[in-house]
């Protein structure tokens, strides 16, 4: 008989948190449940995961600018949108690395090179 009596007790415990779920009042109790679950499951790795994905965002876009001014250096010709790419990849960049403290000196001159070269080559209308 206490099966039973629990079984109604915990349908009933459902169904009460799923009305306060609907109501309109900002008080969502499965959200905190589990996501004191998912905390509990995770522990550290979501914090290790997400620095994995810091850190490879900062090396695609390094990479991205270094290779970039690397091949104007060579006198290899890039189209609008490819310099669209680079200057955008450029200022997100320097946003993320002045807003984490960051440091970025070899990016950065090569930053200012990609800049004063894409002056350069519209002043010229070779862009």
């Amino acid at each position: 008989m206490s099966k039973f009596n629990a079984g109604y007790v915990t349908a009933a415990v459902v169904v009460l948190l799923s009305i306060i779920q609907i109501a309109p009042v900002k008080l969502n109790p499965w959200d905190c449940i589990l996501g004191w679950i998912g905390s509990k499951l995770n522990g550290g790795k979501l914090e290790e995961l997400q620095k994995q994905v810091r850190d490879m965002w900062i090396s695609s876009h390094r990479q991205s600018i270094l290779t970039f001014a690397r091949e104007c250096r060579a006198n290899v010709g890039h189209d609008s949108e490819e310099w669209a790419n680079v200057l955008n990849q450029c200022e997100d960049y320097e946003l993320y690395c002045g807003k984490n403290q960051v440091a970025n000196g070899v990016v950065k001159s090569n930053i200012a090179y990609i800049r004063a070269l894409y002056q350069e080559l519209s002043r010229d209308h070779r862009i």
